[in-house]
């Protein structure tokens, strides 16, 4: 792979084998990983490997030396754009001509200039030593990082990282500064996990003069140590700025990062996407608006971001992978090394995040851009890296997701019985109340005792909730005041038994809704999305109950019903096309009801 890199006319095959090794990694990880000492050492023979890597996949490390030739002239480096250094020795330099954006000033933060001033030493005319100091300073300090992640994370997590290839080709490969930003910010979860607020404050003041965007963690810190996790990294930041203060500093920068919201435009999924569909809408072209729109939207969150962080409490490594998580999806511009600043803070979570791994695959393939004729195959690689992340995203947080949906539903549900129930009921049976949201509804309602009765453990409320054996209540007689059954019955072995039983302890009304079909296609419509949401809501524990699924007409149910001792006093049909519901409010069959239903059904 390092040899494919370094030759333009390969990066096809580099793309290939970076996608492919990733997935080794990923391979390695599901058979258990391999122990620490293991890890480290492949991980370090890896980065002195891809070491020898020009600068091939990217030209920023020419703008490294650059601004450590101007500074060892005399100069601030955020003073003045290459074109406008007047010192015949620096304009000579065959530097010149391979600088980008050679007409903005430096948006490097201090931290890095100062690397660069010590790649500056080793410079002699060819840009090539500068270049190899610099990057042996990078890959030392993400080295330092990778250790102290060492005694983190679990062994299996740390490999997603230290033999990550894009880790490795971005890092040791290619010297990006995003390297002397991981090993601050590692050095900085460390020392807040060991709590040393003061150090891991000024670890993380380190980060943010590395690379700017780490300004935005410190509420994170703040919440945890007070002012403690703040003043020092302010402190650092002073100090490492300090040498290279002067008016036109700031400026100069913004001026210079604009770019990065006006004028730059790169894998970015979210800004990418949005830009072509107002493109398509309205046939003008939004890039300059969307940049800094997306950029204030990304800071008008923040604060919602932390709070969140502060509800739930999340651990610190928690709090920051979506802080920058949230910075990489609302920027305009996501190089392949942007994505370092979220693939370290992977290896301390709870559970893989997957689709992060998934974009740090498919932005190999983001370097084909670069090649004649490549524009087709970036493309693709955008859509499957951010369309994969999107879906990796939502799968990660499915649970959640879902769970939320059925207590959207379950008021939803209430809303239908509402009319129905009784006016003061003391006791309600949720009969097949799967996760209790219906039941957890009910009683905030009516202000009853609601019984939760299935036949899974699934409840997630903290109602009373009791496993049966899908045929017996455990309860007396006229128990309760109202029972409910919501899509219960077409899932039942015994269907006539459950309904024979709640009416038995029911002295009330027993609601039943039901999906209903109208043709043999929407019966088999229902069947296909019946077993597709219980398996998913129940990770797959329903699937026992598939052997009974038994969907009926509406009119089927009536004459069910009524043929187990039930009768009909009410009914009402509704829902859409695909799927169609029925509402019954059944009670017990008197001696005189059923006599009046024997007689209508002779006749």
């Amino acid at each position: 792979m390092v040899v494919a890199a370094a030759d333009p006319s390969r990066w096809g095959v580099f793309v290939a084998l970076g996608v492919l090794s990733s997935g080794l990694v990923v391979g390695l990880w599901r058979r258990g990983g391999i122990p620490v000492g293991w890890t480290l050492g492949l991980a370090a023979g890896a980065r002195l490997i891809a070491f020898v890597l020009p600068p091939s996949l990217s030209d920023d490390a020419y703008r490294y030396v650059w601004d450590g030739l101007v500074q060892h002239a005399g100069l601030n480096p955020y003073r003045y754009v290459p074109s406008e250094v007047a010192l015949p020795a620096l304009q000579a330099s065959p530097l010149v001509d391979l600088l980008n954006s050679a007409s903005y000033y430096s948006v490097y933060p201090p931290l890095s200039q100062m690397v660069f001033f010590l790649g500056g030493w080793a410079y002699a005319g060819d840009w090539q030593a500068s270049y190899y100091v610099i990057k042996a300073v990078f890959v030392a300090v993400e080295w330092g990082g990778l250790l102290l992640l060492a005694r983190m994370a679990d062994r299996r997590m740390l490999l997603l990282y230290a033999l990550q290839p894009l880790v490795i080709i971005e890092v040791a490969g290619q010297g990006h500064t995003e390297a002397l930003m991981v090993g601050a910010l590692l050095l900085a979860l460390y020392m807040a996990h060991n709590r040393r607020p003061r150090w891991a404050s000024a670890a993380l003041g380190a980060a943010t003069m590395a690379k700017l965007y780490p300004l935005v963690l410190f509420p994170l810190l703040m919440r945890r140590f007070g002012w403690r996790g703040v003043w020092p990294g302010m402190l650092v930041m002073v100090l490492l700025g300090a040498p290279f203060a002067a008016p036109h500093v700031v400026p100069h920068v913004v001026e210079s990062l604009r770019l990065y919201t006006s004028l730059f435009e790169f894998n970015a999924g979210l800004y990418l996407g949005v830009k072509n569909i107002l493109a398509g809408v309205t046939g003008e072209d939004w890039s300059k608006t969307l940049g800094p729109l997306l950029t204030g939207l990304y800071l008008a969150i923040l604060p919602l971001l932390y709070v969140l962080d502060a509800r739930r409490d999340w651990p610190l490594s928690r709090g920051m992978l979506v802080v920058l998580g949230a910075f990489l999806v609302f920027t305009t511009t996501v190089h392949p090394w942007y994505l370092l600043a979220v693939l370290p803070l992977l290896a301390v979570q709870r559970h893989v995040a997957w689709h992060w791994l998934w974009l740090a695959a498919a932005a190999f393939g983001t370097y084909l851009l670069y090649r004649p004729g490549g524009g087709v195959w970036y493309g693709a690689f955008v859509v499957v890296g951010w369309g994969g992340w999107a879906i990796f995203a939502l799968w990660g947080h499915r649970d959640a997701l879902l769970q939320r949906v059925q207590r959207w539903r379950a008021r939803r549900k209430v809303d239908v019985l509402a009319s129905w129930l009784p006016e003061r009921p003391d006791r309600i049976l949720d009969l097949g109340a799967g996760e209790g949201y219906v039941g957890r509804e009910l009683a905030s309602r009516t202000g009853a005792d609601v019984q939760l009765l299935d036949v899974l453990p699934m409840n997630r409320t903290g109602l009373p909730h009791q496993v049966y054996d899908g045929k017996h209540v455990p309860f007396e007689d006229d128990t309760f005041d109202a029972t409910v059954l919501y899509f219960v019955l077409h899932h039942c072995k015994d269907p006539a038994a459950v309904v024979q039983e709640a009416l038995r302890v029911t002295d009330g009304p027993v609601l039943v809704v039901e999906s209903v079909y109208t043709s043999a296609r929407s019966l088999r419509v229902l069947t296909v999305l019946d077993r597709v949401a219980n398996r998913l809501r129940s990770g797959g524990a329903m699937a026992a109950q598939e052997e009974h699924l038994h969907f009926r007409t509406a009119e089927q149910w009536r004459l069910f019903f009524s043929e187990h001792g039930a009768v009909v006093q009410e009914e009402r049909q509704f829902g859409s096309v695909l799927h169609r519901q029925a509402a019954f409010v059944l009670v017990r069959q008197t001696e005189d009801a059923s006599t009046a239903s024997d007689v209508m059904r002779d006749a």
